[in-house]
């Protein structure tokens, strides 16, 4: 695997009330192509914090934060919208859909913001959807979808740029055990079949045993880096969660 994200002597601090508060201290971090990163770690730790500077929301105080070997870390805030746009996917808890808008619609807007013709944004928010397995809800509103079914339309419009890197901000924090492992599933599908990077934060050891490899903040710090040498395959457990509501 190549290197697809490197962060060097990265801390972000902020003022609050007259004190400066270190959000995340020094710290050091690489993320390969085709990994399945999980970041973990209690309230406060910075975990937040790290995935906004890696989703080019927030800027580092110090340090460098290069994506594709191009430092991204320093840049405007025009520039770091261009950048979101074009190399970054995210999906969050709430899902953050538009209410009143098609499952088709919402996830054509991020191509609102490319130009894309009409039948362009169509074409792709239709593949989109069809790859997450929506094929047969794109015309319905997130009030006529469950919960599992708004985060696999957010995944889909995460995925309509095609960007190399995907971040899930506690994607699964809404949802019940079941469509937990659904979502899971497809995530870990993302990864091995298109080469995609998904960096997913999260509070749940179950989650992040699904990544292939686990970082855990504590005080604005890296205090624990390491591979997951067997992690739990989601589809599996998703079997087996099904067989048994069969049953009972």
């Amino acid at each position: 695997m190549s290197r697809l994200a490197e962060l060097r002597g990265v801390g972000r601090d902020y003022l609050v009330g007259g004190s400066v508060v270190h959000a995340l201290r020094t710290l050091d971090l690489d993320i390969e192509q085709g990994e399945f990163l999980a970041v973990v770690g209690p309230s406060g730790s910075g975990k937040s914090t790290l995935m906004n500077i890696l989703g080019c929301l927030d800027r580092p105080t110090r340090g460098t934060y290069k994506l594709l070997d191009v430092e991204v870390g320093q840049r405007t805030g025009d520039e770091r919208a261009i950048i979101r746009n074009r190399l970054l996917g995210f999906i969050f808890q709430g899902f953050n859909l538009l209410p009143r808008t098609s499952a088709l619609e919402n996830t054509e807007l991020p191509l609102v913001y490319r130009g894309l013709s009409r039948k362009e944004r169509h074409e792709k928010a239709l593949r989109a959807l069809v790859r997450v397995g929506l094929a047969e809800r794109i015309h319905h509103t997130p009030a006529e979808l469950s919960g599992g079914q708004q985060q696999r339309v957010a995944i889909a419009r995460a995925l309509v740029t095609d960007p190399p890197l995907l971040l899930a901000d506690e994607p699964t924090g809404n949802l019940d055990t079941l469509t937990t492992y659904e979502v899971l599933a497809l995530l870990q599908e993302l990864v091995s079949e298109s080469g995609r990077t998904v960096v997913l934060v999260t509070h749940e050891p179950e989650v992040a045993a699904c990544a292939d490899r686990v970082v855990t903040v504590r005080d604005g710090r890296i205090v624990l880096d390491q591979k997951n040498a067997s992690p739990v395959r989601a589809s599996e457990v998703l079997k087996k969660l099904k067989e048994r509501a069969e049953e009972s």
